[in-house]
């Protein structure tokens, strides 16, 4: 809450909108949620805080945001009740009509979220509701069939749930099972003998009513390590398994391929010739989360069917602790690789995120002072920068909200959206963070594009100029398709830029110039909201179209170019020798280290050599070595002349 706080107030953001958003993150963490968008609606019996549609479940997933004012307040039934009312009344509404731009304010999001609707109620077989909270419940949860077909579920997400995603998060929560203590029971098993040194491999059998027995008491902590988790019956495989169970429990083990799990300690014991696992610790199903789901789910419903069913498992216990999550990662992957998982992402170590990370680290923004005091803050895996902030307190806590703020926070789709704009490709952002990020993966693969420094500064430049462009559009109200307009007036400003719009400019002020700032205000959010509402009832729709975008290139061939101010000048091919020079001067004057710089001054100060500004001038230089800062070419030649002086008076260290 205090995290929430600072941003509402650094930011000016709705509190609401912000707490809804903190929570979320722990809601996708977790894998109850893909990629959900903010919106906020409010009427007497229909509300609604943010909207997803995964198409992992097939399922739209609708989201309220119930607040308590009081730390750990508690929310009573009913409230959670009127609550699920208020969210199942806004479909509805959409549904007849109800909530549309004549009969009510239009928000942010409205032509999106109400086409997502109708168009789910034709594909979609189901509709997930969330309550979400920062207070404490307790609500038992439900599913229902609607008159539609489709199956609404009822989920509640508040502070208890998202405080133990937070432990699973940091490795707080260890599932150790007991199997005799807790369960009545040891596992038979057979131990492979391999001779691997980094894992212990261990077939066995677990009786379907002790799997569905501890689903039930951990759940999704169990599946941590699952590329997703339980999809209910709505795939065919899963219907399969509850057929098998229901009619044929006898041949489910005939059948089933059973489940892959990992731990990282295991104590066993044997009677006679036959060995038994007793305990698991850090146990975690890295395959088979939907056998384990649909048995949990059956036995929810009728105990009896599950009493002679048993299930195929292995076991992995990973021995080499150093590298024990990469491991548990390449069995995960392995074990999941017989059935198609979409992977649209980078791998967490993917060498251009790894050094974009690098930089966001490293290198702080200019502030025109010598005491530079932010960076942008990349989230190379998501979650990361409240991990970062969950593990201080006190005053580190405060530091590294003033080092790293909020609002320069990135994420992988952030970047990739900014690009894709840049590249000539809106209509593909405006499919979504997904979609754009896809794109942007192709075509770092198919580039070969290395994250330099200028790469760096270069992005995070975009970043500040889509910023400006969002708080220009919140400034003149646009609403139901922003995010639409937002990227288009990017891809415009590339278009009459002939992407050579002055970057640098914005990185070294951290702000877009106001010449700029007119532009897009005066020009180009007006062209395109009129471009794309001329397209009703589906701007949202008609912005995702090569039609959209090629048509509005054509009024832009129409327009003055941008103003000479903003645009960076053509280098002639005759000064790249001059250039190339000017790089290994700035590289010979950053390879002097920092101390030698202060070593300088010291010198100085105790020689009376150099004037006081030359004195702080040197000092400034350590000061950027020491920060990971780069010196521009005037500073790189005043530096080094100094140096070269000081060496000529008889500095020698």
């Amino acid at each position: 809450m205090e995290t929430v706080n600072d941003a509402v107030a650094n930011e000016s953001r709705d509190i609401e909108e912000e707490l809804t958003e903190s929570i979320l993150d722990y809601v996708t963490d977790s894998g109850d949620a893909f990629a959900p968008t903010l919106c906020t609606f409010k009427k007497a019996m229909a509300r609604v805080n943010a909207y997803d549609y995964n198409d992992e479940s097939d399922s739209l997933d609708l989201f309220v945001l119930v607040r308590t004012k009081t730390l750990l307040g508690k929310i009573p039934n009913n409230e959670i009740d009127q609550n699920f009312n208020r969210l199942y009344g806004f479909f509805n509404q959409i549904l007849k009509g109800k909530i549309n731009n004549e009969e009510s304010e239009p928000f942010d999001g409205y032509n999106e979220i109400s086409e997502l609707i109708k168009e789910a109620v034709k594909r979609v077989s189901t509709l997930r509701l969330f309550v979400l909270t920062n207070g404490l419940c307790e609500y038992n949860t439900s599913t229902v069939e609607l008159d539609n077909g489709m199956i609404m579920e009822q989920n509640v997400w508040d502070i208890q749930r998202v405080y133990q995603q937070d432990c699973i998060k940091r490795g707080k929560e260890r599932i150790e099972i007991d199997f005799p203590a807790l369960y009545g029971t040891k596992l038979q098993c057979l131990k492979v003998d391999g001779g691997c040194e980094k894992v212990d491999s261990y077939l066995a059998v677990i009786p379907a009513e002790t799997l569905a027995r501890i689903y039930k008491k951990h759940k999704h902590a169990l599946l941590e390590k699952n590329v997703r988790t339980f999809l209910q019956f709505k795939p065919k495989v899963n219907r399969r398994i509850k057929s098998t169970l229901v009619n044929e429990p006898d041949m489910f083990f005939s059948y089933n391929n059973g489940i892959s799990s990992t731990a990282n300690f295991i104590e066993t014991t044997k009677e006679g010739a036959t060995l038994y696992i007793k305990k698991l610790v850090n146990w975690q199903i890295v395959n088979g989360g939907q056998t384990t789901g649909t048995i949990a789910a059956v036995y929810n419903e009728n105990q009896a069917s599950l009493a002679n069913v048993y299930v195929p498992m292995k076991v992995s216990v990973i021995k080499d602790t150093v590298h024990a999550k990469e491991l548990i990662d390449n069995i995960s992957k392995s074990a999941n690789s017989q059935t198609a998982i979409k992977n649209s992402d980078f791998s967490a170590n993917e060498p251009f995120l790894v050094e974009f990370e690098h930089f966001s680290r490293t290198e702080w923004t200019p502030n025109k002072t010598s005491k530079p005091e932010n960076k942008w803050y990349f989230e190379r895996t998501r979650g990361q920068y409240f991990d970062d902030l969950s593990q201080r307190s006190g005053v580190t806590a405060k530091m590294f909200k003033k080092e790293y703020p909020k609002n320069m926070k990135l994420t992988k789709t952030d970047i990739a959206m900014y690009e894709e704009c840049w590249k000539g490709k809106p209509n593909v952002v405006c499919k979504g963070g997904e979609e754009s990020y896809k794109q942007f993966v192709k075509d770092i693969r198919q580039e070969k594009t290395q994250c330099s420094l200028a790469y760096y500064r270069q992005m995070i430049a975009k970043a500040i100029l889509f910023k400006t462009i969002d708080s220009i559009s919140r400034a003149h109200q646009v609403t139901g398709y922003k995010s639409c307009v937002n990227a288009y007036v990017l891809y415009c400003i590339s278009v009459l830029s002939t992407q050579r719009l002055n970057l640098e400019y914005i990185w070294e002020h951290q702000s877009v110039q106001q010449e700029l700032r007119a532009t897009i205000s005066e020009t180009l959010l007006p062209l395109v909201c009129e471009h794309l509402s001329m397209n009703v009832p589906s701007p949202s729709r008609y912005a995702r179209t090569l039609e959209c975008m090629d048509s509005l290139a054509e009024k832009l061939s129409r327009l003055d170019p941008l103003p000479n101010t903003v645009i960076k000048e053509e280098e002639d091919t005759d000064n790249e020798i001059r250039q190339q020079a000017k790089l290994e001067k700035i590289k010979e004057a950053e390879s002097v280290p920092a101390e030698r710089w202060f070593a300088i001054v010291k010198w100085a100060t105790e020689n009376n050599k150099f004037t006081p500004i030359e004195r702080r001038q040197l000092y400034n230089y350590g000061v950027r070595k020491s920060n990971g800062r780069n010196l521009s070419f005037k500073q790189a030649c005043d530096g080094l002349n100094l140096l070269n002086e000081a060496l000529a008076e008889g500095f020698n260290k």
